[in-house]
């Protein structure tokens, strides 16, 4: 009898010791959505998707729902050159197309997750795509934080296990909100508020823990900037995990 009591005793030990092991070490997945919309200050049919992305922005506050506005810049050369344009964003973008066999890439193109891609105009797919992203969880757990230096957002993060070398890990700096006065263009003379804009995004190679240093602007506060971290199957696939930074 008393050997058998010490055999019950040492295994609710043992199962006590599993169980807190497991809720300590279970992944933090919780569902999250990475909305990315490829747009221009030049093309006419834009400004109704920036405004679906403002309403997503406002829609999901406090959610794990990142709308990214890439201001690409192949309309550059038409009459006004988007003042957030930049060729890397361009590229992705082609990168897409690629990956989706679109036969040209388009503005306004809204992608979700990296998984699909639409119009971005059309706010109801969005909204759909949003809430149906929200069911289902993050395949890797994604933390980091920024230690803010006068010149550098400098930023740490850690992965959870995954096949690291199929992964790249972005860093984007994020500029909430901004009104633009385009002057020429298809939208000339019109007065814009462009949110959600990607000033910088930096890409690299997912690791275990790493570092990654993006460049402060002059402007730079914690109200009117966010930093995001998101890990993407390389080549423009899926985006597997997202996290808003926050600063140490």
């Amino acid at each position: 009898m008393k050997q058998n009591r010490i055999l019950l005793t040492a295994w609710l030990v043992f199962t006590v010791f599993i169980y807190a092991f497991s809720v300590d070490e279970e992944p933090n997945t919780e569902p999250f959505v990475v909305v990315e919309l490829y747009t221009s200050q030049g093309c006419s049919s834009c400004p109704r998707a920036d405004k679906v992305l403002e309403q997503i922005s406002e829609t999901y506050k406090g959610k794990n729902v990142f709308a990214l506005g890439f201001h690409v810049d192949y309309w550059d050369r038409l009459g006004w050159k988007d003042t957030f344009s930049k060729h890397e964003y361009s590229q992705r973008q082609y990168a897409y197309g690629q990956r989706f066999k679109n036969a040209s890439v388009y503005t306004p193109q809204m992608i979700v997750n990296g998984s699909a891609e639409f119009n971005g105009g059309n706010a109801s797919k969005a909204f759909s795509l949003i809430n149906r992203g929200l069911k289902a969880k993050a395949v890797a757990t994604l933390e980091g934080k920024i230690t803010e230096s006068e010149t550098q957002l400098p930023i740490t993060y850690a992965i959870s296990e995954v096949l690291y070398d199929k992964y790249s890990i972005h860093a984007a700096l994020i500029k909430n909100k901004e009104k633009v006065s385009i002057k020429r263009g298809e939208n000339s003379n019109k007065q814009i508020v462009y949110h959600n804009i990607v000033l910088d995004l930096t890409t690299t190679n997912a690791l275990k823990k790493g570092k990654i240093v993006l460049k402060k602007p002059k402007d730079y506060d914690h109200e009117n900037y966010t930093v995001l971290l998101f890990l993407q199957e390389k080549n423009n696939g899926p985006i597997i995990s997202a996290k808003r930074v926050n600063h140490s």
